[in-house]
């Protein structure tokens, strides 16, 4: 048996619905799956009423973009509750920031002659605008190519600001009853995938549970590493296939293999811990 612990919706940049997500899984035969949106959890609720009907279980979860000492980094939470009101606060924050920041960018983009507003993003994003909906309306609508300042539009809208730091992402997910894991370490430096097991120490300080090992963006070679600084470090291994819909390659959903073993061992550490990490009721 076999599952996909990476997962995206409308809700966040996926092309599909959550109840879509659910029925493709189940299709390709995974025991279970986690639906993992950036920074939003109201995807989840679809999600779990349609896995109950496909008879598939679902990891309610969420990816979080956190700031790592100036770098952009991606924490996953795992088993978190979506009411925590310590996560819901944070992601209204983030949904603020955001919305503060589209504003700056359509701004820009009016001063330069161009036309883009929040009705053309929304096709893009279903939860709010976002620095890739803001790119992906500006290549819709011709601005980059049609702007003497498209360089400058682009790297304003692609600076996206960030709602907490990485050692507030890995306790958020521990205050809503979860656990945290670092999502594709090998994005962290792409001219240096293979990192070692010191660059990840500190996190481990903070609290951080696991690695993400088997990932769309890892060849063998790197799932071999990130597996021996997962054991050097004793951090849990998950995976998923990051699939945000169909592409003209194909469907990526379920082709990381990740072994149902992973997930029996995500709670086996959640068991340990879970008396003590979530907040009071």
């Amino acid at each position: 048996m076999f599952v996909d612990l990476h997962l995206h919706t409308t809700h966040s940049d996926g092309r599909w619905r959550p109840s879509r997500v659910v029925a493709e899984a189940a299709a390709r035969g995974l025991a279970a799956i986690a639906i993992t949106d950036h920074d939003v959890v109201s995807g989840l609720p679809e999600a779990r009423a349609a896995a109950a009907e496909e008879g598939i279980e679902l990891v309610e979860a969420v990816e979080l973009t956190a700031d790592w000492e100036g770098k952009l980094c991606h924490v996953l939470g795992y088993f978190v509750d979506p009411t925590s009101h310590a996560l819901q606060s944070a992601l209204a924050r983030g949904e603020r920031l955001m919305g503060a920041h589209v504003a700056k960018v359509l701004a820009a983009i009016r001063e330069s002659g161009h036309q883009l507003n929040q009705e053309d993003l929304a096709r893009y994003n279903t939860r709010y605008a976002t620095g890739t909906s803001l790119v992906l309306g500006m290549l819709q609508r011709g601005i980059l190519r049609g702007s003497s300042n498209a360089r400058q539009l682009l790297s304003l809208a692609s600076k996206e600001p960030r709602a907490y730091t990485v050692a507030e992402a890995i306790e958020l997910i521990h205050r809503a009853g979860g656990l945290a894991v670092l999502a594709h370490p090998a994005r962290l430096r792409r001219a240096e995938p293979f990192l070692a097991a010191e660059v990840f120490r500190p996190l481990v300080e903070l609290g951080l549970d696991g690695l993400e090992v088997w990932q769309a963006v890892h060849p063998e070679v790197a799932r071999g590493h990130y597996r021996v600084v997962a054991d050097e470090l004793g951090l849990l291994q998950t995976g998923g296939s990051d699939c945000h819909g169909p592409r003209t390659t194909g469907v990526r959903i379920g082709n990381q293999r990740v072994p149902f073993e992973v997930l029996t061992e995500l709670r086996e550490r959640l068991a340990q811990r879970r008396p003590s990490a979530s907040e009071p009721a």
